[in-house]
Order: structure tokens, then sequence, then C-alpha cells
């Protein structure tokens, strides 16, 4: 899968259609945080992507974007999996919008400034993205090949490992406010399993997320259930 993945690389940068990358470091003994499977096989998140790019930041309204206007995606937009459209503010008229910073489908968005908590989660664009939205230079955008499940490196990068190592390189004076580069991101040590397994635990985290939201709906019902009835049993005390 690896070689497939750089052949393809070697494929584009023949036709000009990507730059040369720059190689990254091999794995080291001590970022191989646990065993793997046969099959699997230790590499960097750079191993995996076609390219990376980050957006623009030009002064804009506070304000969100109205309708078919251009705005910029803040980092907020960006949390555990979940990509927030309405957390933009409107480009103004003057400026010219960056059609190359444009959010797409399937885009792999990395926000690299937040606060120790907060700094390199990631999120898979949906397929239902609204069109002129850009990113901030506050954001990185990773595209990656057919043969890659961007759902899967998006569970490994917000993995309790990729955190660790995050909140260890990231830079910044204040909790408040850290950062990570780009090439800090590319490091990333991923686990890679072949893509059908990566296809198989996707399936399984959606369904045990599925499973957590009905039990948390199935609680907070049981909780409404213990209110009236407690409710009850007051009016019931107080008639007496």
């Amino acid at each position: 899968l690896l070689e497939r993945v750089q052949e393809e690389k070697a494929r584009l940068v023949a036709e000009g259609g990507l730059k040369k990358q720059k190689p990254l470091k091999s794995i080291g003994d001590d970022e191989k945080l646990f065993e793997l499977p046969a099959t699997w096989e230790w590499c960097r998140m750079g191993n995996c992507a076609l390219s990376s790019d980050a957006g623009w930041s030009p002064k804009c309204d506070e304000s969100p974007r109205e309708e078919d206007s251009w705005g910029v995606l803040k980092v907020s937009a960006i949390t555990w999996g979940v990509f927030r459209a309405s957390e933009n503010k409107s480009l103004p008229d003057h400026l010219e919008p960056r059609t190359d910073c444009e959010v797409l489908s399937d885009d792999f968005l990395i926000s690299r400034a937040n606060t120790a908590e907060l700094v390199a989660p990631s999120v898979v664009v949906p397929d239902d993205v609204p069109r002129r939205l850009m990113m901030s230079d506050k954001i990185v955008r990773l595209r990656f090949p057919a043969a890659l499940n961007p759902h899967f490196l998006n569970l490994v990068n917000n993995s309790a490992q990729s955190r660790a190592y995050y909140l260890r390189v990231a830079g910044g004076t204040s909790s408040s406010m850290k950062n990570v580069s780009r090439e800090q991101i590319l490091s990333l040590a991923v686990p890679l399993p072949p893509r059908r397994e990566q296809d198989r635990i996707v399936a399984r985290v959606e369904q045990l997320f599925s499973l957590c939201e009905e039990l948390k709906k199935k609680l907070v019902d049981v909780g409404r259930c213990h209110i009236h009835l407690s409710s009850s049993l007051v009016e019931g005390v107080l008639v007496e």
C-alpha cells in the first residue's frame, strides 16, 4: 500500500502536478508505541499524503458570510471530527477570493493553532460542504490517494497517542495559544493497516459512536422519567 502511494506521488511529480517533497525521517523505535500486526506498517502522516497546503488569512469582517458570499474559516470550524461551516468570517467585497484555498468535500483539515487542549484536531470535510469557504493560514489541508481512507487517518490523528505527540511538540509561550507546524503534522507516526482493515475499523467506530449516542439519549429519557416520578411522589405526599 505504501509503495503504491509512493508510486502515485512519483507519477504526479513527473507529470508536473505535484512538487517533489522533502524526504521524511524513518520511524525510530522510540516512536513505535506498540507492536503492530504483521500486515500493518509504521509510517508518517506525510508518507500517506499526496500533498499539503495552508490557507489565507486576510483582514475579514467579524460577522459570518451571508448567502453565497465568500468566507474564511476560523479554527473553531474544526473540532473533534465535526466540521462547522458556520464558523467563518466574511471576506470584504474589495478583496478577491483565493479559489485555491476553497474547502472541498473529503478534504482532510487540521487546525494547527489553538489552546493546548484543542491544537491539531482534524476533520474530514463532508459531501454537503457549502461552497465559497476558504481555509485560513491556521488550517492545514492534506490530500490522500484513493487507496487510503481519510476517515481512518482522522481517527489516528485524533487519538490519545497523537494528542500526546502534538502536546509535546507544540510551540507557543502560553497555554491559551499553542501551534504546530506543517512539518510536525507530516511527521506524526501512523500505524497503517491494509485498506480493507482501515474500512472495517472506521465502520466499527461509527457503529460504536452511534451506540453511544443512543445510550446517551436513553439516559436523558430515564432522567426525565425520574424527575416526573419524583414530582408525582411529592405531589402525592402533599395531597395526603
